[in-house]
């Protein structure tokens, strides 16, 4: 017992030194990764690592198990809720967890997609094939204005993510220089308002094309990065697009992802939408009152909104634009919308746009049709309507949020309440009952813009930051933003008196653009010298030292790119015109990222490595490890055998305290060993003695049982230890190695 209690102190006083010396961070670059007990698929899961971006405490910068079939890159070892562990390291990285915006593409634009729902064709012809465009998607117009056909403004030849060839409807394309002007005037007053000199040259383009709209600067107070921290893993895009979203694994229906970060950022900067077309997702959302009492009028709205005020035609002429070709362009549903409006302080025209772009202005979707007959758990939803899809979202109970968003109209009828004027069974009682919920929700609650309904950063917001946001769709306050435009301007009331609340963030850089879809990747597989991989090439990591011989006039470098699209240079037939040389090797991504790797190069006399030294003997090596050591060798045995293919080289051995040994003493399973060559080249081991799993130095009748309870999986072993009860070198523990060693007990065997 005692000494079974001594190797385990040991044990745990070498896991301290270690991690105290050699720790490293490093954080996940996928979700749902696992933790294992040894570096192998086949070893027991210890635990799963749900998030990306989780800090992991790295041990060491080296890789165990590289070119293993289920994890090619090899498995990092890292220190996890207090003990060794091993995680894939294709899904690690080493070094600090990316900012919030670190990601995010500063880089300004030449021309963008300026409208939703617009197609990019592979021929000036809406007949033609076409891809549709994310809003905002940088593009490079290479011809404008070529004839075609089903786009009377004319169509652009353009260039898109990065390299694509298409044409869009020119309409549809907002070109930097067209859509921001100068008045020194009117710039004073923006800035006197608060907006910031980025968001003045679009504002004064727009006055200058309407001098009726009004812009008001909301100062949120709150910072740029931690404005794109706190929308994290809360937006949703619909994409083929990789590098737009965190991965392809749907969240909602079978191609709604998670966007990144870098989109993110674009679509929640004001100053991306700051057209004449998307400016209306920060269009003032209450109801506009007459200014006339409707004292002795008879012509009214059921709550008292007069329909022959000039203001009520408006809304009137405007919401049946919105709905044109739909059921609900009639006089009653039109009317019914004014007077929810004008009940609960909302504007009818948002109203109108929120039930449009929910895809509920169409009679024979089901959640408005009122016959669906899908259940709820065990709740029948048919005969309910709901005009906003309030509630829709995926639940413990049902994986369709229509039918969710059925059930939540039901009201307690299907488990849920009855406030809001439930349950919503006419399409009457679910626009005034979602017109209260939307008005209590959201603009009742400071949060009076399409904008700040979805991206919640109202200073006047009752809910908390972040919260309460009405949808995950990124792209929603464009969409509705665009809807609202559109009828404005076939209405020809684009030139009415707007208000428009425009948030402003603090340290914002001077441009946020969509991320560039080229490749990212920057790392090199491998770098050669003279044909020869330097040695321990890890590809992130940065700075290599190499010695040379005094003699050495030149070396050659050959790099492999870890991407065909990414180019180095630094690299080929380098001249050493001096006793020291700093490399450098640059790599650069197709998207523009660059990465370099240093190497340092130095002249000396020796240039025997401890790789050189080793192959020589019979002791072995694997990644740290060294192994096929006799049992009750001694140090200096050790040194003897190193010292005599090179007598310069310094050998340093460590118990598991950190104590440094001499000559006499035995090495056990679990001490290290420090060899350093003339050259400076420096490598530390794990010693593995033969058959010495229990970490003593010899081969007793404990380390017997100790395999046989591993093969009985009663036992884990790891690292060195793994590889002492490997006793004949195969790569694996199993009955032979058992066999091996009771007859080493017996005295019929050696090692």
């Amino acid at each position: 017992m005692k000494k079974i209690s001594l190797i385990m102190f040991f044990a745990i006083i070498s896991f301290v030194f270690t991690m105290h010396l050699s720790a490293l961070e490093g954080y996940t670059t996928d979700s749902g990764i696992r933790v294992r007990s040894g570096a192998s698929v086949d070893s027991e899961a210890i635990d799963l690592i749900a998030y990306t971006h989780t800090v992991l405490d790295v041990v060491e910068d080296k890789l165990y198990n590289v070119g293993d079939p289920d994890c090619s890159s090899g498995w990092y070892k890292i220190n996890y809720q207090g003990s060794e562990r091993y995680i894939c390291g294709l899904y690690v990285s080493l070094g600090k967890v990316p900012g919030p915006t670190d990601d995010v593409n500063t880089n300004g634009f030449e021309a963008r997609i300026g409208a939703t729902g617009v197609y990019i064709r592979t021929s000036p012809s809406s007949a033609s094939a076409g891809y549709l465009a994310l809003p905002g998607t940088n593009i490079t117009v290479l011809e404008e204005n070529i004839s075609g056909y089903g786009c009377s403004w004319g169509w652009d030849h353009i260039k898109y993510h990065d390299n694509k060839d298409g044409y869009v409807c020119s309409r549809y394309v907002d070109k930097h220089d067209d859509i921001i002007d100068s008045d020194s005037e009117y710039e004073e007053v923006l800035r006197n308002a608060g907006f910031p000199d980025s968001y003045i040259p679009y504002l004064v383009y727009l006055h200058k094309k309407h001098p009726t709209w009004n812009f008001n600067a909301i100062q949120t107070g709150l910072y740029w990065d931690n404005v794109v921290s706190g929308e994290e893993d809360k937006q949703l895009i619909q994409t083929d697009v990789a590098a737009f979203v965190q991965n392809f694994n749907p969240v909602e229906g079978y191609d709604w992802y998670k966007s990144t970060n870098a989109v993110n950022a674009f679509y929640l900067d004001p100053r991306n939408f700051l057209t004449e077309r998307f400016i209306f997702m920060f269009e003032n959302l209450n109801y506009k009152y007459d200014s006339e009492s409707t004292e002795g009028k008879e012509n009214l709205t059921l709550n008292g909104a007069d329909k022959d005020s000039e203001q009520t035609i408006k809304y009137y002429n405007t919401v049946s634009s919105i709905f044109t070709n739909s059921f609900l362009n009639t006089e009653e549903y039109i009317y019914d919308y004014i007077d929810a409006g004008y009940k609960y302080n909302v504007s009818p025209i948002h109203l109108a746009s929120r039930t449009h772009q929910e895809g509920a202005s169409d009679a024979t979707y089901s959640a408005v049709s009122g016959t669906e007959t899908r259940l709820y758990g065990s709740y029948s939803v048919y005969g309910y309507y709901n005009m906003f899809n309030i509630g829709a979202y995926n639940d413990d109970v049902t994986n369709n949020p229509v039918v969710r968003g059925l059930a939540f109209a039901c009201g307690s009828a299907c488990d849920f309440y009855d406030n809001y004027e439930r349950p919503w069974d006419s399409i009457e009682k679910a626009i005034y009952g979602g017109t209260h919920f939307i008005s209590a929700g959201y603009i009742a609650e400071g949060q009076n813009t399409l904008y700040f309904e979805k991206y919640n950063t109202s200073p006047t917001s009752r809910a908390y930051t972040y919260t309460n946001q009405y949808q995950t769709n990124a792209i929603a306050p464009c969409q509705e933003g665009d809807t609202a435009f559109e009828a404005y301007e076939e209405l020809g009331l684009l030139d009415e008196e707007f208000e428009f609340d425009i948030p402003i963030y603090l340290n914002m850089p001077d441009n946020v653009s969509l991320p560039n879809v080229a490749s990212l990747i920057n790392s090199l597989s491998s770098i050669k010298i003279d044909g020869k991989l330097i040695s321990g090439y890890d590809k992130d990591i940065l700075s290599y030292d190499i010695k040379v011989s005094k003699t050495t006039n030149s070396i050659n470098i050959t790099t492999e790119r870890d991407d065909e699209k990414s180019k180095v240079s630094g690299d080929g037939e380098i001249t050493l015109d001096s006793d020291s040389k700093t490399i450098n090797i640059v790599v650069t991504s197709e998207s523009g990222k660059k990465r370099t790797y240093i190497i340092n190069v130095t002249k000396v006399e020796d240039t025997t490595t401890v790789e050189d030294i080793l192959s020589k003997l019979t002791f072995k090596t694997d990644q740290d490890i060294l192994f096929n050591l006799s049992p009750n060798m001694q140090v200096g045995d050790m040194e003897n055998s190193i010292k005599g293919v090179n007598d310069g080289a310094l050998i340093v051995v460590k118990d598991s305290e950190g104590k440094v040994l001499d000559a006499g003493d035995k090495l056990e399973t679990g001490y290290k060993v420090q060899i350093t060559t003339l050259s400076g080249d420096i490598k530390e081991f794990s010693i593995s003695i033969i058959g010495d799993t229990s970490g003593d130095g010899d081969v007793t009748i404990l380390d017997l049982l100790q395999v046989q309870k591993y093969l009985l999986k009663e036992k884990n072993f790891d690292g060195a230890y793994l590889k002492a009860a490997d006793t004949n070198g195969d790569g694996v523990v199993n009955i032979l190695d058992l066999l091996r060693i009771q007859k080493y007990l017996l005295k019929d065997l050696t090692f």
